[in-house]
């Protein structure tokens, strides 16, 4: 984790070149803050005091305000037993180096019992802690992160509404970050702040993205904002980042997108190179793929510790389309995108790639006024696969809620067929059912039918989760309420869809059923009649979008007399929707475990990612909670 990657543009380079050379407390001749240049030097003085004056000189130009407020003051607390708060009764303490002390809504004093002095400093104003050690003394690794790890759950403990905590560790010549939240910690490597004082300080500001193009030469692109829409904090991970750029000379806006993807994965750009020109998919402007490598950062020797796994960081820079598809505002609105999208991914399988993640998050609508082709877009190819590797479906790649029954059941068998069109068709029925069944036909969100809220409150128990999607193939529910809030043929479109899935799931688990080398070829002819099946899906949107533009065909469901509608258990006297209705859906029986692995579980045994959604709902958004890194 590089300082200068967290703190990416903290300050203008101009406000720290100003400091510098003001400060009496750096020399610009010598390249050096003025702090002793010798172990005995330091280790015979008060060591603590040179860089309290240090911090305090930066806290006071760059925060001057809250300085002169007493609002950041630098405290020397290396001496100072400073309480912790524990469920038990036994009481501890621990003595940081310095820290800084904040006043603020957000900070408080410390508690103190009656009777007992008032402490200036506690672990409920401190804003950060700092501990400074020579250069020829500083502990092991583990053991600076331990230390710095109780500093930091103290502070979220007595701070509630804090997202984050970070420790500094000093010597006379390095620096060292360690960055907690709830995800878990990073640090960073030593870094010399002689030679770089830039990472001694920072407010963030505007800036640029650079990106070391395929030709050699830096691009650069304007931050529309400096907080990236979207964020996964998380430590072990892909640890995606998505910015909204623009193009200097077309003033073009764009998404800049950072990911670290594992060595043994192939690099997200190499799909969306296979990609360019196919209407309904996202199209990349420019890429870096090789950044930079955890296994650099972590200075191993030449033996890799047993168990690491190498990540490669990747940027990419893409073009930007509409929101997620869940911001739609008409159903012919929501139907086109889904069509476009899926008529690219149609393309996608002819030149050999199955994307492997298909859901809501993952399908953007087009800009306003796109032409046909264009009014969905497909993005996020961080887990795709290239058909030809044959890869066998795990439910440990994807998002849960929308997997195929085939992933769900993947585990089941010793020999899984491979992850093919056919799931990623069958996620975008759940996605389509995710919406119909979550929201009317305006966009205007509504309370979930249960069979959504089931496969959502189960999504750990994957068995279950994929019975329960065989039983909605089987039975073909539609609940009243999304007869009565979408047109007839949006609803017929969704029957047609699973009827014409269903007998084809049953199939493919049948032959998962059987041994290789029994088979016979029926596990190749799924792939041989792609074509036939995405034409007759694309054909059951193309009918569906036609008739939305023509209200007077459609089919009315009138409210039962009574006010209440019948759950399907008696045969009902509107015939002219093709509704199968079904008495009640199957529960979970008493004897049947959960098991507590989900999608986001990564096969190694690496903590999942967690889940990070965007506010806004803007473009690109990515769920990295439930899918594995």
């Amino acid at each position: 984790m590089p300082i200068t990657s967290l703190y990416h543009q903290t300050a203008a380079e101009s406000a720290i070149d100003s400091f510098l050379r003001k400060s009496r407390f750096y020399s610009l001749t010598q390249r050096r803050w003025k702090l002793p240049q010798n172990y005995s030097k330091l280790i015979d003085t008060n060591f603590h005091t040179p860089f309290l004056n240090i911090i305090s000189g930066i806290l006071k130009y760059f925060h001057g305000d809250r300085t002169a407020r007493g609002a950041r003051e630098v405290v020397d607390t290396h001496t100072i037993d400073i309480a912790h708060r524990e469920a038990n009764s036994v009481v501890h303490f621990s003595r940081p180096g310095l820290v800084i002390k904040a006043v603020g809504p957000s900070f408080q004093l410390p508690f103190t019992k009656p009777g007992e002095k008032r402490q200036k400093v506690g672990y409920s104003n401190i804003a950060t802690c700092i501990d400074i050690y020579v250069d020829g003394n500083v502990p092991p690794i583990r053991e600076q992160l331990v230390k710095a790890t109780i500093y930091a759950r103290q502070i979220f403990i007595h701070q509630p509404n804090r997202r984050f905590a970070r420790v500094l560790v000093l010597t006379e010549q390095h620096l060292r970050l360690f960055h907690f939240d709830r995800s878990g910690a990073q640090y960073t490597p030593p870094i010399d702040f002689h030679g770089n004082p830039h990472t001694m300080h920072g407010r963030k500001v505007g800036g640029t993205i650079k990106v070391h193009g395929p030709n050699g030469e830096d691009e650069f692109y304007k931050l529309v904002e400096t907080t990236p829409f979207f964020c996964d904090n998380s430590i072990r991970g892909r640890a995606t980042m998505c910015w909204n750029v623009r193009d200097p000379v077309t003033n073009e806006d764009l998404v800049v997108k950072d990911s670290w993807r594992t060595e043994d994965r192939l690099s997200e750009h190499l799909f969306m190179e296979n990609a360019a020109g196919i209407p309904g998919v996202v199209q990349m402007v420019s890429c870096e793929p090789d950044r930079c490598d955890t296994k650099s950062l972590r200075e191993f020797s030449d033996v890799v510790p047993a168990g690491f796994r190498n990540r490669i960081e990747t940027r990419i820079v893409m073009k930007s389309y509409g929101k997620s598809i869940r911001k739609f505002t008409s159903a012919k609105q929501l139907f086109c995108a889904l069509r476009d999208a899926i008529a690219g991914q149609m393309e996608l399988f002819k030149r050999g790639t199955i994307h492997r993640d298909v859901s809501l998050q993952n399908v953007l609508l087009g800009k306003p006024g796109a032409e046909q082709g264009e009014r969905g877009i497909l993005i996020d190819f961080d887990i795709s696969t290239l058909r030809h590797l044959k890869t066998p479906a795990t439910r440990h790649m994807g998002t849960r809620l929308y997997q195929s029954v085939a992933v769900l059941y993947s585990n089941k068998y010793p020999h899984p067929l491979p992850h093919d069109h056919l799931d990623d068709l069958e996620s975008f029925l759940y996605v389509l059912a995710n919406i119909m069944f979550a929201y009317d036909s305006a966009g205007v969100p509504c309370p979930a039918d249960r069979i959504i809220a089931d496969w959502d409150k189960h999504e750990h128990d994957w068995y279950w989760v994929g019975t329960l999607k065989q039983a909605y193939l089987t039975y073909n529910y539609v609940p009243y309420p999304v007869l009565k809030r979408w047109p007839s043929p949006c609803v017929n479109l969704i029957i047609d869809y699973a009827s014409f899935l269903q007998p084809v799931v049953q199939q493919k688990l049948g032959v998962s059923q059987v041994k290789p080398s029994a088979r016979n070829g029926k596990d190749q002819a799924f792939a041989a009649d792609f074509v036939q099946h995405y034409s007759h899906i694309l054909a059951l949107f193309d009918t569906a979008i036609e008739a939305l533009d023509h209200p007077d065909t459609w089919d009315v469901v009138s409210d039962s007399s009574d006010g209440e509608y019948d759950d399907g258990c008696s045969d009902s006297s509107d015939t002219s929707l093709k509704i199968i209705r079904i008495c009640s859906f199957p529960s979970p029986p008493q004897s049947q475990k959960s098991l507590k692995r989900s999608s986001t579980e990564d096969p190694s045994g690496q903590p999942p990612s967690k889940r990070t959604k965007s506010k806004s709902g803007h473009s690109h958004t990515l769920d990295a909670g439930r899918k594995s890194a």
